[in-house]
């Protein structure tokens, strides 16, 4: 069994947990335009592409290229 790998699942943890705060903001405030929560959702992209860019590399670093 792999051992879960922090440095590699944890960029896409964060993501999807502002996701959810994101979306829960976003309908307090009824999805208005001028909300502030948008802005998470932007940095839950970026946080997914980390967590991209980590595994990525990890596979380049073990050798195996990535999948």
């Amino acid at each position: 069994m792999a051992r879960l790998r922090i440095h590699l699942h944890g960029p896409w943890i964060v993501a999807v947990i502002v996701v959810l705060m994101a979306l829960h903001l976003l309908r307090l405030d009824r999805f208005a335009a001028t909300s502030g929560a948008w802005g998470l959702l932007g940095s839950a992209a970026i946080c997914f592409s980390i967590g991209c860019v980590c595994r990525t590399s990890w596979h380049i670093a073990r050798g195996r290229g990535p999948s």
